[in-house]
């Protein structure tokens, strides 16, 4: 049983943006460094993931290269929408924006790989072929789109970018104002360090910070998701009532 505090919510729609997430540029695929790591996964340099594990040396001669090559912080963000309650209970909507100009929607029923490089794979093959089906249901979908026109057709009622840099928010204060929209849009960064473009920030009613100090992205999504959930009264029954159906 949940307490009927959903106020006006509709759905939350989560979205990553910025995530560093990108096949390996032209520019460095020639690099001995990306060479043997694709031989290694038996593809070639331009099918693969950059990733600043196993490529940090090539990418020294990228521009913005403290900000890119981190697939595993995307990964780790989905990993907890997806296994919480609020996306269980089909209030939760993910999608993600990546540097380079692709949106990607993920079904809120995907079962994600927990190994990350089963989800680098994952992610590879949907730049290859950009629907990935299973028993004709679409669980992942990416198209290349401007951050802007995914908003637009998200179509939100209000834009909050969580930032540490933006106004420190108390935690219930952030839940009521969110469960009090029937479609809030929360933006998250999915890079690992550094400030947020001028595109993002434009696009973006609120700028809230929920901690003093830096916190992985990661963490303030799954604190996000708890403010909510405790907002709309998750939780508040006894260990009977949690066994009815």
């Amino acid at each position: 049983m949940v307490v009927n505090r959903l106020n006006g919510l509709e759905k939350l729609v989560l979205l990553v943006v910025e995530a560093a997430i990108e096949l390996v540029p032209r520019g460095i695929r020639d690099h001995p460094a990306v060479r043997a790591y694709a031989a290694k996964r038996g593809k070639k340099p331009g099918e693969v993931l950059l990733d600043r594990s196993y490529h940090h040396a090539a990418m020294k001669k990228l521009a913005n290269s403290e900000k890119r090559g981190r697939p595993d912080i995307t990964h780790f963000i989905l990993l907890e929408s997806f296994g919480s309650p609020l996306n269980k209970r089909g209030l939760l909507e993910t999608y993600v924006h990546t540097m380079n100009g692709h949106a990607i929607w993920a079904n809120p029923e995907t079962r994600l790989p927990r190994v990350y490089e089963r989800f680098k794979g994952l992610i590879e093959k949907l730049y290859r072929n950009p629907i990935v089906e299973v028993d004709g249901k679409i669980l992942l979908k990416l198209e290349e789109k401007s951050l802007e026109d995914l908003i637009m057709e998200i179509d939100p009622d209000i834009r909050i970018l969580l930032s540490e840099g933006g106004k420190l928010m108390r935690w219930k204060e952030l839940g009521e104002l969110i469960i009090s929209r029937k479609k809030p849009l929360v933006m998250v960064g999915g890079f690992p360090r550094g400030d947020f473009c001028e595109e993002t920030i434009k696009n973006a009613d609120e700028i809230v910070s929920i901690w003093p100090e830096p916190l992985e992205a990661w963490i303030v999504t799954s604190r996000v998701i708890s403010i909510i959930e405790q907002a709309l009264g998750f939780g508040e029954y006894t260990l009977g009532e949690a066994k009815s159906p």
